[in-house]
């Protein structure tokens, strides 16, 4: 198994009802901590963890966990704020981690943001109006694995506020139409 097949066949080339979703009922161990040193000596505590974990049906080494919150959500006045969301009634956006593990073991990650009151999902376009394929199948993924309550898909999404889906370099091209 190599890292492109992952991606392409077992991920970018599947729908949601290739996944099983897990549960959540209770933790799932894909923790986000803080540690260091302060002036009352050492501390370590769990920031946050992700919401939401999938496994892939015919291969469960594969498993997708998200909703790890990608800003620190302690400061309600630390908001990111971008162009391209005041196209929609409610322009907050919450950015979150799509991670993929093979075997337990982190092997991708993707940054996705909640858009229009978390009404949809899309994958956060880079500084020219840019995602991948790869990104774009995952929000994809994502959107299918939560069901029926999501408004619009991250395609539509992403054409009306004006990105573009290209090929992705660094994952070989993974996602992309053959």
């Amino acid at each position: 198994m190599n890292l492109f097949t992952i991606q392409n066949d077992l991920i970018a080339d599947r729908t949601a009802d290739a996944w099983y979703r897990v549960p959540s009922d209770g933790p799932n161990f894909h923790y986000r901590w803080q540690w260091g040193t302060g002036r009352d000596g050492g501390f370590s505590y769990v920031m946050g963890e992700h919401r939401e974990q999938a496994v892939c049906r015919d291969e469960p080494s594969l498993t997708i966990s998200w909703g790890l919150d990608v800003d620190d959500a302690t400061d309600p006045n630390d908001r990111r704020h971008f162009d391209w969301a005041d196209k929609f009634p409610d322009p907050s956006i919450r950015l979150f981690w799509a991670d993929i593990f093979w075997n337990g073991a982190l092997i991708d990650r993707v940054v996705l943001a909640r858009v229009d009151g978390a009404r949809g999902t899309i994958p956060l376009p880079n500084y020219n109006m840019q995602v991948t394929h790869f990104e774009a199948a995952i929000a994809d993924l994502i959107d299918g694995l939560e069901g029926p309550t999501r408004e619009y898909g991250p395609f539509a999404i992403l054409e009306r506020i004006g990105a573009t889906i290209v090929g992705d370099h660094d994952r070989e091209g993974a996602g992309s139409p053959r």
